[in-house]
């Protein structure tokens, strides 16, 4: 429960700071924290329509010390945070950003991960993170967000050391499902979580998946497997252009995951981009704290982000916050993620995109 309570302690800094108001997602996150057997709620306050707690006392803050796998923006805010709840920071820098560099000056402890400029000569040395933590007496690591977060690789090795180091985040589990975009379709859908109309088999020969996008209707769109960041997406709006789109999507997926596999969707020709911010603890229990609308993109890219998600029903903004927590839990998932669903636009119906486990 201490991975769950010191990323609670930071969800409550976010939300009071946008002064978010006592709605029905509020009154679910207060009773998720009242029914929570292992959350010291002494120390809580209400304010907003928020239950605020102090963590800063030795009996009520989960970790002594935690080590940051980051830098930059990322690595300050973790540990100005740490510094809140008068928790021991360790820094790891490359000899590219030095040890005066900001979050490195800011840190209780810093240490040299590696050279740079590359990080995979620093910062994600896997093993060079855990020998830091274990030498420096950190309980935790907190990944921030890119560079290992979502490496489930990574979180195995922690999952498997001896059990005096956590991860602040997901389990392994979660974030291999959620980074497969067919695995994810696959239990969303036994999960009853809507999916958009498709084919996310592993038979992947170019006859079968032409079969299937013209069982689907064309427009269609051809997602890589393992994609992410716009990358591996193609929009075909033509039976007669399919083969050359495909090859297309296959050549850029192999190059940029390692994985040619693709998957077959119908395509939303006016789709509105609505994500919604979900917490689940290490208990089965999760909450949804409220959505945005991330539909102005480039290629695939979200340039604008809105919230609260304007045009929206009440009610709409209530299911789609309840389905966000199914799919959460639907993966055991622990900590804070981005349910991220495609929403027609001028209808209420919507879809289930991806998750963001970070």
């Amino acid at each position: 429960m201490a991975t769950s309570s010191f990323l609670l302690h930071h969800i409550f800094r976010q939300q009071h700071r946008r002064s978010i108001s006592n709605n029905s997602s509020v009154r679910s996150l207060n009773r998720f924290l009242r029914t929570n057997p292992r959350l010291n709620y002494d120390s809580g306050i209400q304010r907003e329509g928020i239950i605020h707690h102090n963590f800063s006392t030795e009996s009520t803050r989960p970790f002594d010390s935690i080590l940051i796998a980051n830098r930059g923006e990322i690595a300050c805010r973790i540990i100005e945070t740490c510094q809140k709840l008068g928790v021991k920071t360790v820094a790891i820098y490359s000899s590219g950003d030095t040890r005066f560099c900001k979050h490195a000056s800011m840190a209780d402890e810093a240490v040299c991960i590696g050279t740079g400029p590359e990080v995979k000569n620093s910062y994600l040395l896997m093993d060079d993170v855990l020998h830091i933590a274990k030498s420096t007496g950190a309980q935790a690591i907190h990944p921030g967000y890119g560079f290992l977060s979502e490496n489930a690789d990574f979180v195995k090795k922690l999952e498997n050391h001896d059990g005096n180091l956590k991860f602040i985040g997901p389990k392994s589990r979660a974030i291999e499902i959620m980074g497969s975009k067919s695995e994810s379709k696959i239990l969303m859908d036994a999960a009853g979580v809507p999916v958009v109309p498709g084919y996310n088999g592993s038979d992947q020969s170019e006859l079968l998946l032409f079969e299937e996008a013209c069982n689907i209707g064309f427009p269609c769109l051809i997602k890589a497997v393992s994609g992410g960041g716009g990358k591996g997406m193609r929009i075909v709006w033509k039976k007669e252009d399919f083969y050359d789109a495909l090859q297309s999507c296959k050549r850029e997926a192999a190059n940029s995951f390692g994985d040619s596999a693709v998957i077959i969707e119908r395509y939303l020709t006016a789709p509105r981009h609505v994500e919604v911010q979900v917490f689940g603890d290490e208990h089965g229990n999760a909450v949804y704290l409220h959505e945005r609308d991330c539909s102005v993109q480039r290629r695939h890219q979200k340039v604008l982000e809105e919230a609260p998600a304007p045009g929206l029903t009440q009610s709409l903004r209530d299911r789609m916050g309840e389905v966000a927590v199914r799919a959460a839990r639907a993966v055991d998932y622990v900590g804070a993620g981005t349910v991220e669903f495609l929403l027609e636009d001028g209808t209420e119906d919507f879809f289930f995109c991806e998750m963001n486990t970070r």
